[in-house]
């Protein structure tokens, strides 16, 4: 029992494992973070995309598993097979259906620290089967790879790490093609590492094909390159077509996003290439590296010194050092070169966290080290010599350049110095017995700790009391929620992310993704709402879209909590007066719940001219008009005038749409006070144009601040007032910072609140009932007339979509360039509509071809050891 005990806790392989994990949660336990107290792990996008998209992995696969391929919470409707292959195909994930939403922050940590010490695991135990190292000198390189800069800068970055733990063992089974003639094994690793995130993938099979290049350049193979080729060619192919069924599809539907998404070429560096040798210091990294930095390579100084040692050893040939160099150079070329940083990128800069290969410089570096040290050898004179005099050179340059590089210092470029001269020290004794590799080992450790401390440190931390707070709100608002089972979309005017959808599966018209469709961000610009190229928020609803839209329920604050970190009230989004119109369902302990009479279903009947409406430019207000009117024939909201402009250190324009404000003068404050006097009760509304940021003003209704989403880039709609006939309102701009103001798009609005209800009341009388729905399929019935014979429904027209009539398949078209609509004749019909992601089925028989291939050639393998 002790030897297995020792086996599994103190063995080298036991270690590697053990020493990163170890680090790592001790780092987070003196944080506080939780479950090690109040804090928590969540930072940037851990805590404002990926926990939503761990929750949904969570509620897909106990509640509902057709959203695998599609869910409502996905915006107002998206594909989720191509999320999926981006953020949830980590085996580790499988740890999140063990905790509530609340409690993800904990294992979130948890997993972290795991794949740390799998990394780790999987270096040390490729090395030793490799014959690189034996026994506890193992630990250095393994501890290296998983503590490495890249895995320290990426630790929020969940998602990617299960290909980085892969490389290693691709490596590995890579260089076993070169010496046995299976080539199962590589393949199945390979399309492992595809799956596991498809990005990161792409990156490890460029650098698979340079590493097998560089390999066949060795002499003295033990079987013919030839042989060797095939076995690689096939084995990569058989790779990819085993991960077929996820990356065909997803493929698709990365050029209806992402891919539409253009970079421009240039034949330039994109940053100094000499700053790469800042990135050997500890803890060279910061929040501004996060955004767009130089490429994370660090190691510890015993890896830069064993690679020098590769280099100069006598033990491989000039070519093989040659090829190294070259690969290494490529590699080093791709952080700094623009057309080979696009190359390793999939033809795009990435959107933050730049250089996402970097991983692999450290990989081969510490893989060059492990191959050319030998613990028993000491350094040469001449080697320690050149060594003094590279540290010397990087510690003279990052001293001279400190003042302007804000992610080293003084501090840590003296860290780097003292920890590099003790290694240096060290490893040029001539005494090496097991106290000095205990010394090593630890001088090692202890480097890579401080550049864990120092790098981890730039960051800011969500509370998990924060974090807590709101999620226990929206959880008591979607526990009312799911009393009712119909199908019905959610507005919110506070948010914790734009995925609370996700994480508190309910449909509720935001999300945030890199695997986002193009068409779905150009929809919610058309209709006034904040967007961007990977996110889309529903916060500045109407009551017209309100109702398109099927936001049958309103979540809000009641303005009872306390105001503290992660209270409803510290989350306002959005000014919805409006809501006034609608019913108050519940009011919970920190919610008020309203329930919108005037929601329209999922689908219903619709006059033709629905299918030929246009989306207009920056016209919101008009653009939700025209989709009404097309549906229904009257048009029910239009412009207003203010009945007055009065400026306070600013001109007082007489026409406001698109006039520009100019502060008078420049030490005294400056506003513009804009009145308006309601002739209804009905609601009014406000448009901004997108390059009105809301950090250059304040915009205030009888001098009460009007809360808004503050990132748009398109014009964008306010919600202003309701119930207020015949109570003069004033409006206000107040400048803050800036010297004048441009006024583009602000313009006033008023529905027709009588003429909408009779609107909804008609529409409703021909409205789909559903009769069976899941996350990829609804089917139901629905009468259409003489006067609605399109069924229009508010479901994204995505491909994938296809459309049953009584029955028979029938061509779907597109409204307002967004919208499923079907044509039918008047009557009564029973429709279906089913989604199934494009190339799905190509796919899976890919897949299924590569699964017999692999197949055949085990049994085929086995069949000839019978025979001889």
């Amino acid at each position: 029992m002790l030897k297995i005990l020792k086996k599994i806790i103190l063995s080298p392989l036991a270690l590697c494992f053990w020493i990163p994990l170890i680090v790592m949660i001790s780092y987070f336990a003196y944080r506080h973070m939780a479950p090690f107290g109040t804090n928590s792990i969540l930072t940037v996008d851990l805590g404002q995309q990926y926990i939503d998209q761990f929750a949904m992995f969570r509620h897909t696969l106990l509640t509902h598993p057709s959203s695998f391929f599609y869910s409502f919470s996905n915006a107002l409707g998206g594909d989720m097979l191509s999320e999926w292959a981006y953020y949830l195909m980590s085996p580790f994930n499988l740890l999140f259906l063990l905790v509530t939403p609340q409690h993800l922050p904990s294992m979130i940590l948890i997993v972290t620290v795991l794949k740390f010490g799998a990394a780790g695991l999987s270096f040390g135990w490729v090395i030793q089967k490799l014959k690189f190292q034996n026994g506890y000198s193992t630990i250095l390189f393994a501890i290296n790879y998983a503590l490495s800069g890249w895995f320290i800068a990426n630790d929020l970055n969940l998602l990617w790490l299960d290909a980085a733990i892969l490389l290693p063992l691709v490596i590995y089974h890579l260089e076993r093609l070169f010496t046995q003639k299976k080539w199962w094994r590589y393949s199945l690793i390979l399309a492992a590492t595809i799956i596991s995130n498809y990005y990161i993938g792409y990156m490890i099979a460029l650098f698979v094909c340079l590493y097998f290049i560089w390999r066949l350049t060795w002499t003295n193979q033990i079987q013919s390159r030839w042989l060797t080729i095939r076995h690689f060619i096939m084995g990569s192919l058989v790779a990819g077509g085993l991960s077929a069924w996820l990356i065909l599809p997803t493929f698709y539907q990365l050029r209806l996003g992402k891919a539409q998404y253009q970079s421009t070429w240039h034949n330039g560096f994109d940053n100094n290439p000499l700053h790469l040798l800042f990135k050997l210091i500890p803890g060279s990294f910061n929040f501004d590296q996060m955004q767009q930095g130089v490429a994370n390579i660090f190691v510890s100084s015993l890896i830069l010194i064993t690679a020098l040692l590769f280099f100069i050893s006598h033990r491989f040939s000039k070519s093989v050092k040659l090829g190294a160099l070259c690969l290494l150079s490529i590699l080093i070329l791709a952080t700094t070169w623009a057309p080979l940083t696009l190359v390793f990128h999939g033809m795009q800069y990435p959107v933050w966290y730049p250089y996402r290969f970097s991983f692999m410089i450290s990989f081969f570096l510490i893989w060059l080290g492990a191959m050319a040290w030998k613990k028993t050898e000491s350094l040469s004179y001449k080697t320690v010599f050149v060594l003094l005099l590279s540290y010397a050179g990087i510690i003279l340059y990052a001293w001279q350049q400190d003042k302007t590089i804000n992610y080293i210092n003084h501090t840590s470029i003296l860290v780097f110095a003292a920890l590099a001269l003790v290694m240096l020290y060290q490893l040029s004794r001539k005494q090496h017995d097991h106290l000095w590799l205990i010394i090593i080992t630890c001088l090692t450790i202890t480097e890579l700790s401080v550049n864990t401390k120092l790098t981890l440190d730039n960051f800011s931390y969500l509370t998990n009391t924060e974090y807590k707070r709101t999620v226990n709100a929206l959880q008591e608002a979607t526990n009312v929620l799911k009393q009712d089972k119909s199908w019905y979309r959610v507005a919110q005017t506070y948010e914790r992310t734009r995925g609370d959808g996700m994480m508190l599966d309910f449909y509720g018209a935001a999300h945030f993704s890199s695997a986002l469709s193009k068409s779905t961000p150009l929809f919610f610009n058309h209709f006034g709402q904040a967007e961007g190229d990977n996110y889309v928020l529903y916060s500045n609803g109407t009551l017209l879209s309100d109702s398109l839209l099927g936001m049958k329920y309103i979540v809000s604050p009641n303005g009872k909590d306390k105001n503290q970190p992660g209270d409803p009230t510290t989350h306002i989004m959005a000014n919805r007066p409006d809501t006034s119109a609608y019913k108050r369902q519940k009011v919970t302990a920190k919610n008020v719940i309203w329930q919108n009479p005037y929601s329209l279903p999922v689908a219903f009947a619709a006059s033709k001219a629905v299918t030929s409406v246009k989306m207009l430019s920056n016209s919101p207000i008009q653009n939700q008009n025209n989709l009404w009117q097309s549906i229904t024939g009257d048009s029910i909201i239009q412009a207003v005038n203010f009945t007055s402009a009065v400026g306070h250190n600013v001109n007082a324009p007489s026409v406001i749409t698109n006039a520009v404000i100019r502060r008078q003068n420049k030490q005294q404050p400056a506003s513009l006070d804009l009145t308006f006097t309601p002739q209804s009760s009905g609601s009014y509304y406000l448009t901004l144009g997108g390059s009105m940021k809301i950090s250059d003003f304040n915009i205030l209704l009888n001098n009460q601040v009007i809360k808004q989403f503050d990132s748009y880039r398109h014009t964008v709609i306010i919600n202003l007032a309701r119930n207020v006939k015949n109570k003069p309102q004033t409006l206000t701009f107040q400048l803050k910072n800036q010297q004048q103001l441009n006024l583009e798009n602000v313009t006033l609005y008023a529905l027709n609140q009588n003429k909408f209800q009779d609107n909804v009341a008609n529409i409703k009388s021909n409205a789909l009932t559903i009769t069976y729905r899941n996350e990829r399929q609804i089917s139901g019935t629905i009468t259409t007339t003489t006067r609605k014979p399109t069924i229009f429904t508010t479901i994204p027209a995505a491909p994938g979509w296809h459309a049953e009539v009584d029955g028979k398949a029938i061509a779907i078209k597109k409204s307002a360039n967004y919208f499923i609509t079907i044509p039918t004749k008047a009557g009564h019909h029973h429709i279906k509509l089913t989604y199934t992601p494009p190339l799905l089925r190509e796919g899976i028989i890919l897949s299924i071809i590569a699964i017999l291939l692999l197949l055949i050639d085990i049994f085929y393998r086995k069949s000839q050891r019978h025979l001889h």
